[in-house]
């Protein structure tokens, strides 16, 4: 990415996700082609993985998969067995100066979150609950509440 504005997705993360193990992600269709770009195909991005969001170097970093758009109307990550640890919270996916390169982290005190900002997107109900909120936002986003 070049000095053009990045910008951050922020996901909420239920504790019912779906995929084996809850390891998949769903976006909010809307937010997902906002920031991803059209769903028509998957697209494989990295990702540098920040377990504590505060920390200069990140924990890992890999390859994964945003999904193509399912039936349900949503995309998901794939190949992202680790998002199966993270708990409830809002997911951060923050665009970096390198093209399909993404910071991830998350933070679970998710009321001050929350509260932090208008015009929050929210996903359609499902049999498991009430739809996840989603945002994009300006970069860069707190790293803590």
């Amino acid at each position: 990415m070049s000095k053009s504005k990045k910008r951050c997705l922020i996901v909420e993360r239920h504790i019912w996700e779906t995929g084996g193990a809850q390891q998949q992600l769903q976006f909010v269709l809307k937010k997902a082609e906002e920031f991803f770009g059209a769903g028509k195909s998957s697209r494989k991005i990295r990702v540098r993985v920040f377990v504590n969001p505060r920390s200069s170097s990140p924990s890992f970093e890999k390859e994964i998969v945003i999904s193509k758009e399912y039936a349900n109307g949503t995309r998901r990550t794939n190949g992202f067995p680790e998002m199966g640890n993270v708990p409830a919270s809002f997911v951060f996916f923050e665009e970096t100066d390198t093209a399909n390169m993404y910071d991830v982290w998350w933070l679970s005190d998710m009321v001050p979150i929350a509260a932090r900002y208008c015009n929050w997107v929210r996903g359609k109900d499902t049999q498991y609950g009430r739809g996840r909120y989603s945002l994009v936002i300006d970069a860069p986003a707190p790293r803590s509440a």
